[in-house]
């Protein structure tokens, strides 16, 4: 957590830090909690985001904006670790009236007068000339660290594979939750588990972590350091390979073959992951929903049943719902895996959640230098059509040309020279066009705003690109100016 050197608290505006007492070294969420019970208020609805920042380990934390008083950024600070950057009271955050925007303005009020920073506060390549607003989404630097604009509803948290502050996130992490929590329960009574947690989302969003914080979550609730983890393809099913992988095989069901249990029984009292169920054989569909509805199987070639007890977790990209429509896919299947549900947008609908897992994908691959803000800057304002499995393949390349050949700083130089080593008709990383000419609140006319949505078919996020805005702002823009795709 963001720690603060110790500050008496007092009635000048140098002194009253988020309108919270501070009389020792202190934590961000500690002062939140406090604020939140003086003042009995529910949590802000806007927060600031440390998107990036020298002190990597403050990567995620947020600060919470109190939309009656006005907020002040201090100096980033973790043990001995600070960003060096930043003045010690470095700017001053006011929330709109409407709150939905912030103003940002370089310096804060001391001792009657107005102090600026010694570094300045910049966005877009450009140091800010006096204050200016933000919307959800948007980002400014301040010394080497990145905030954003993000709704306060959600925190990350360090202990979830689930990485990330989005409300869908939020989500995910509270139903893998409540399912697990149900399923260590009934496994500490001996009762039987008929638990499935179904997990949709486009490719590369993420539906195995799902899987896994599942199995993480039931370790935790069993008192266990791991639960069993068994991972089939569904598709596979009609492969007579697979199927005994799943169901198991008595011994000499063929020439040479000999007993072996099935993923379903070595999944017992963990998680079984069941990935892109909803490409599952039609013939192959009513043999699966059997083993879910009777939480039982025969081994192949055998008579006898073997019961097992474990959550299943099934992934798909493709809408089950509207396959049962058309007769893709079993209704009463679909009834039986839709119980508990999970969707994860695309990193393009959650673009708060870039930063974090940028950071938790640095860990992951052990690399111990830092990463540019402005790099996190880019990656939050480009297109992942592949998201974070694509979001991983840029880093990873980005940390072995830092690490092999820089000086272990993963900057704009580094993502160039990466970039330009992949694979032909690869898309590289590259700096956000600038926004065209806007109104002076940032929002295009109407005229404007019309004519770009007809050049790119109603692109929502292609737009936003070219204004370096979230689609989500593209939306509120297009609804404030009465403007509607045409059916």
């Amino acid at each position: 957590m963001i720690t603060f050197p110790d500050r008496q608290n007092t009635s000048s505006p140098e002194g009253a830090w988020y309108g919270a007492p501070v009389t020792r070294e202190t934590t961000l969420r500690d002062d939140f909690r406090s604020l939140r019970r003086s003042t009995g208020a529910s949590r802000p609805p806007l927060a600031l985001l440390v998107a990036a920042s020298s002190v990597g380990e403050a990567v995620g934390d947020l600060i919470d904006l109190d939309p009656e008083r006005p907020t002040v950024i201090e100096r980033v600070v973790r043990g001995r670790e600070e960003d060096s950057r930043m003045s010690r009271f470095h700017a001053t955050v006011r929330v709109a009236p409407t709150g939905d925007s912030v103003e940002v303005t370089d310096g804060s009020p001391r001792d009657g007068t107005w102090a600026p920073s010694a570094n300045g506060v910049w966005t877009g390549g450009e140091r800010l000339d006096g204050r200016r607003w933000f919307e959800i989404g948007e980002r400014f630097i301040t010394g080497r660290t990145l905030w954003m604009v993000v709704s306060g509803a959600a925190r990350d948290s360090r202990a979830s594979e689930l990485h990330g502050v989005s409300p869908a996130i939020e989500h995910a992490r509270r139903e893998v939750e409540l399912v697990a929590s149900h399923v260590a329960l009934r496994l500490a009574r001996t009762q039987r588990v008929t638990q499935a947690l179904l997990v949709t989302g486009a490719r590369g969003t993420g539906k195995q972590v799902v899987a896994r914080e599942a199995a993480r979550v039931l370790a935790d609730k069993r008192g266990r350091k791991d639960v069993p983890f068994r991972q089939v393809a569904a598709p596979a099913l009609a492969d007579g390979t697979a199927a005994a992988d799943l169901f198991g095989v008595v011994d000499r069901y063929a020439t040479d073959v000999r007993a072996r249990s099935g993923f379903f029984e070595q999944a017992q009292g963990g998680v079984l992951f069941l990935d892109e169920v909803g490409d599952t054989p039609v013939s192959e569909q009513a043999k699966l929903l059997g083993v879910l509805q009777e939480r039982e199987v025969i081994p192949l070639g055998g008579k006898t049943p073997v019961q097992f007890d474990c959550l299943v977790v099934a992934a798909t990209n493709r809408d089950l719902a509207g396959l049962t429509r058309t007769g893709g896919f079993r209704d009463d299947l679909y009834d039986r895996l839709a119980r508990f549900t999970v969707h994860l947008p695309g990193l393009d609908e959650r673009p708060e959640d870039i930063p974090v897992i940028v950071h938790a994908l640095l860990a992951r691959h052990g690399f111990s230098g830092e990463i540019d803000p402005d790099v996190v800057d880019d990656l939050i304002s480009r297109a992942w059509p592949g998201n974070v499995r694509e979001l991983e393949s840029v880093l990873e390349r980005a940390i072995a040309v830092a690490e092999v050949e820089g000086d272990g700083i993963i900057n704009r130089e580094v993502i160039s020279r990466s970039a330009t080593r992949t694979a032909p008709g690869s898309v590289p990383v590259v700096t956000p066009a600038a926004p065209g000419p806007t109104t002076r609140s940032g929002m295009p006319s109407r005229a404007e705003l019309l004519a770009a949505l007809e050049a790119t078919g109603w692109n929502k996020t292609e737009v936003g690109h070219r204004y370096g805005k979230h689609p989500r702002q593209v939306s509120r823009w297009m609804s404030y100016l009465g403007l509607e795709k045409p059916v």
